[in-house]
């Protein structure tokens, strides 16, 4: 089974990861992020995004499919899919492999979401880049029907034990 954390940039996706694989029994976390700093030295996106690169993309596929074969434990993926086709491609990608995937959006408004982005230390860097995404993000999570959406304002312990309520479920 994957755990697919899914949100805005800025959402509470690494650490609601992080939350979970010390909950859910068993579980590992796999950064599909990763793959894309595997993959920068050699080649290079045209768009600066890793995610536009469809060698990600599949990689992403086969390492998730291989992990929940050759492992069976819990995965949990915080890796923001703001792309509406790569979402497609990605997620259905791994069914389609036969793999069982829980999607989690991590719904936070776009004021909160633009703040924490300022306030967060670890990803200055990436400051510009992530606000410059949050209106994609959006906009793809407003017309999605196929996942579960989790109130990421709460505290992380509650988004964290939401996710593990549903997936009991």
């Amino acid at each position: 089974m994957i755990v697919w954390i899914n949100g805005a940039f800025g959402s509470g996706k690494t650490t609601t990861a992080g939350l979970l694989t010390k909950r859910l029994d068993g579980a590992k976390l796999f950064d599909p992020e990763h793959v894309g700093f595997m993959l920068m030295p050699f080649v290079e996106s045209p768009t600066g995004d890793f995610q536009d690169l469809p060698l990600w993309r599949h990689l992403v596929i086969e390492a998730m499919t291989g992990l929940a074969r050759q492992y069976r434990h819990p995965w949990v993926a915080p890796m923001s899919l703001i792309n509406a086709a790569y979402r497609a491609e990605i997620l259905g990608g791994i069914r389609g492999a036969g793999v069982e995937v829980h999607e989690f959006v991590l719904a936070v408004p776009e004021d909160r979401l633009r703040a924490r982005i300022d306030k967060d230390q670890v990803e200055v860097k990436a400051r510009r880049w992530r606000h410059d995404h949050v209106d994609q993000a959006l906009t793809t999570f407003a017309s999605l029907t196929d996942a579960t959406f989790i109130d990421g304002t709460q505290p992380p312990e509650q988004v964290a034990e939401a996710v593990l309520t549903r997936l009991r479920e």
